[in-house]
């Protein structure tokens, strides 16, 4: 068990306690070309990442049946209260897994923990797609484009697997969507515990996953808005040794001003916080559910 985050855990006792500082924590440490602390964007500020973790415990809190709903409504008050997409892929990763905590609980054996993501995903209905996507048409996300198949702007399908499958060679989201999470359980836990592991602090753990992470594959917000090419290099100038605090300042440099637009690796930070959520949440207790007739989560 990871030491270094067992204050957190301590904190994280429900599932929205823990998409509450699972999404803290990732938009705190100063991971590079992200927004955090002292660094925003023109049209993003940590503020709204702040507010926007508080909006999406509160939805993830409210217990509906099918996570579609969380993450409808969680887009709506993001959008209404923000005006801008802070979080899109951070609640479509969190659904699955909220919802699966709080019927079975998150598994501390990847292989079951994945089967019960695929069963999740494979129990969505027509019902759920129109809430996914009136969710991702609501937060226009960047860089989305119009594909041949299954374009996000068109009527949902019957199925929203079949078009995140077919949206898995083009946005990590999809990707995970469609294999049951194995990538982020597999892959991306265990780099991002043993990073907060090695490093003996949660902020700089999370920040050195997340270069890992970059130095492993291409960002897929990066690869939809600025092309394949820019993704590439971007990866590549990843792979340096992170330990040197001297050299993610100057990559962090690199991503703000090499281009007329900072190189924003969203889907990447997007992970990073699914993970904060499932290390979190792991082992910390029995499946939960609320008891709406005794039970008051309001704060």
């Amino acid at each position: 068990m990871n030491q270094v985050l067992q204050t957190y855990r301590q904190l994280s006792q429900t599932p929205h306690d823990g998409v509450r500082w699972a999404c803290l924590l990732e938009a705190t440490a100063p991971k590079a070309g992200n927004v955090f602390p002292g660094q925003s964007f023109a049209d993003l500020r940590y503020r709204d990442f702040v507010d926007a973790a508080e909006i999406a415990s509160q939805v993830f809190g409210a217990n509906p049946d099918r996570f579609s709903t969380s993450v409808l409504e969680g887009t709506r008050q993001v959008a209404d209260q923000i005006g801008t997409n802070v979080n899109l892929g951070i609640l479509l990763l969190l659904g699955p897994l909220v919802q699966v905590d709080q019927t079975s609980g998150l598994s501390n054996d990847d292989a079951e923990l994945i089967g019960r993501v695929t069963e999740t995903l494979h129990s969505l209905d027509a019902a759920d797609a129109n809430q996914l996507y009136e969710a991702i048409n609501m937060a226009h996300p960047g860089g989305m484009g119009k594909v041949d198949e299954m374009d996000l702007a068109d009527s949902a399908p019957p199925s929203f697997l079949d078009a995140m499958t077919a949206a898995a060679d083009r946005d990590q989201i999809a990707a995970n969507y469609a294999n049951g999470f194995e990538d982020l359980i597999s892959c991306v836990l265990p780099m991002l515990d043993q990073a907060v592991q090695q490093s003996q602090d949660i902020l700089t753990g999370i920040s050195i996953a997340h270069l890992r992470l970059l130095a492993d594959r291409e960002d897929s917000l990066i690869e939809r808005k600025f092309g394949r090419s820019v993704a590439i290099e971007v990866r590549r100038k990843a792979d340096f040794d992170h330990d040197d605090l001297h050299a993610r300042m100057r990559f962090d440099a690199y991503l703000r001003t090499s281009y007329a637009k900072p190189l924003n690796p969203g889907t990447t930070a997007d992970m990073i916080a699914a993970g904060l959520y499932c290390l979190l949440r792991r082992g910390n207790s029995n499946p939960w559910r609320v008891n709406h007739e005794s039970t008051d989560i309001s704060r």
